[in-house]
């Protein structure tokens, strides 16, 4: 048991005790023996051939680590190592891996502890990575959403096309120039979503790129994620479970191109479909469109056979029908002269019936009107007869009456006549020369 250090104020300790007691106390522990250590590199540079680390150690789900230590590769084993990841990985040492090295521990009393790492096994690495990709897939599963872009029907030509991918990446820069220079001269429009494609935010930022042109879903055909290539690490954000979830769930079909060699990541699986490079995604949109206009141009073709058969087949049977109206018209015909030529002959048969009929009427029509006609004058020669002797007895008789009322009005006017009334004793009384015709036109003081 190690024997306990006492300190007072009188009896302090200086700072190099302490330090010298700590690195005693981890010589004791560890030695000069070397262990395996698990950790990430959160920061990383390299000074005259050395590469000095920042290690942590982060709990799930947590970005905030809950140890760290520094971490040293002297030269001499730096290239080694380093050639050793990158060759197994496709990645150099960058900050985010998590590796499992071998190291010594060492504590100096001025620059404090440090790991000497001295190998370094990526199998591990990509192990983690392989655990990362094969956990999301069977979330992917699990939920039964694995497939659902991948089943989504691809449009028939994918004109309008929003892209996720750094603005100044050079696998976006040749998806565009493929498609540009396409020898069928076919226009596309296509709209860059800028992101990250590597590093810890890259997935959140792919994330929100989709969102975004999720909210226009209405303008566009396709989605596509390219970048250039990369080592496992590097695309490891491809694998993340929530970029792959909104790639699996997306409304519009995705199309992956970023230029992996080896495995896939996780969102080339859930994709509608993927393509090793962006100029490999571009063909893909360029043969699909091809297609398209093939398609075009064999319906064309089949349209004009087509036509032009069913113009032969009706020019036969037009052919054919006139033949067949030609010949029933010259029957119909023949049969029509055999009936108009008998029809012709009842009327010529039937017109004289009836004309002799007509005659034979208006013989006894004409000897009816003459019988009928002498019978009307002698009854009018009767009449006028009756007449002239009732017009020769009439004036007689009238001369008869008018005399005798001439005579009554002649004896009338001798009665009335003022000698006769005079005679009879009346007189004609005068006053101032004027004939006095009644009492009452008389007054009494003009006598």
């Amino acid at each position: 048991m190690s024997e306990l250090i006492t300190s007072t104020k009188e009896k302090f300790l200086s700072l190099s005790a302490i330090s010298q007691g700590i690195r005693t106390a981890i010589q004791s522990k560890f030695g000069d023996q070397l262990l395996w250590i698990v950790a990430e590199i959160s920061e990383m540079s390299v000074r005259k051939g050395h590469c000095y680390l920042s290690l942590v150690e982060k709990l799930p789900g947590n970005s905030a680590p809950v140890c760290e230590m520094k971490g040293i590769v002297w030269s001499t084993k730096f290239e080694r190592i380093h050639t050793i990841f990158q060759k197994a990985t496709g990645n150099e040492l960058l900050s985010g891996s998590v590796i499992l090295f071998q190291a010594s521990v060492r504590f100096d009393v001025k620059w404090g502890l440090s790991l000497i790492v001295e190998d370094i096994e990526p199998k591990y690495t990509i192990g983690l990575l392989q655990q990362e990709r094969d956990k999301t897939i069977a979330a992917l599963r699990e939920e039964g959403i694995f497939n659902n872009n991948r089943l989504l029907p691809f449009p028939l030509v994918p004109q309008r096309i929003a892209a996720i991918s750094a603005r100044d990446s050079r696998g976006y820069e040749d998806f565009i120039n493929k498609l540009e220079t396409n020898s069928k001269g076919y226009k596309f429009e296509v709209d860059l979503y800028p992101s990250l494609l590597q590093g810890e935010k890259a997935a959140g930022e792919m994330v929100d790129r989709l969102i975004r042109i999720f909210n226009n879903k209405e303008k566009y055909d396709l989605v596509v994620i390219v970048r250039g290539g990369g080592g496992a690490i590097d695309l490891n954000c491809f694998n993340d479970y929530r970029l792959s979830r909104a790639v699996a769930r997306f409304p519009i079909p995705v199309l992956t191109g970023i230029g992996h060699t080896t495995n896939k990541s996780v969102i080339d699986e859930v994709a509608h479909a993927d393509a090793i490079t962006p100029t490999d995604a571009a063909d893909f949109i360029l043969e699909k469109t091809a297609n398209f206009e093939l398609g075009l141009d064999q319906m064309m073709l089949g349209i004009r056979d087509a036509f032009e058969s069913g113009m032969a087949a009706e020019a036969l049977r037009l052919k054919e029908l006139s033949s067949e109206i030609r010949t029933s018209v010259e029957q119909r015909l023949q049969h029509e002269n055999y009936y108009v030529e008998g029809s012709a002959a009842q009327i010529r048969n039937f017109s004289m019936n009836t004309l002799n009929q007509a005659r034979s009427n208006l013989g006894v029509a004409v000897r009816e009107l003459s019988y009928k006609t002498q019978q009307k004058i002698i009854r009018g020669e009767m009449l006028i007869q009756e007449k002239f002797k009732v017009l020769h007895s009439l004036p007689q008789a009238l001369l008869k009456v008018a005399g005798l009322k001439l005579s009554r009005q002649e004896g009338i006017i001798q009665t009335l006549d003022p000698v006769n009334v005079l005679k009879r004793g009346f007189s004609i009384t005068l006053h101032n020369g004027k004939a006095i015709k009644s009492a009452e036109s008389v007054q009494p003081e003009q006598f």
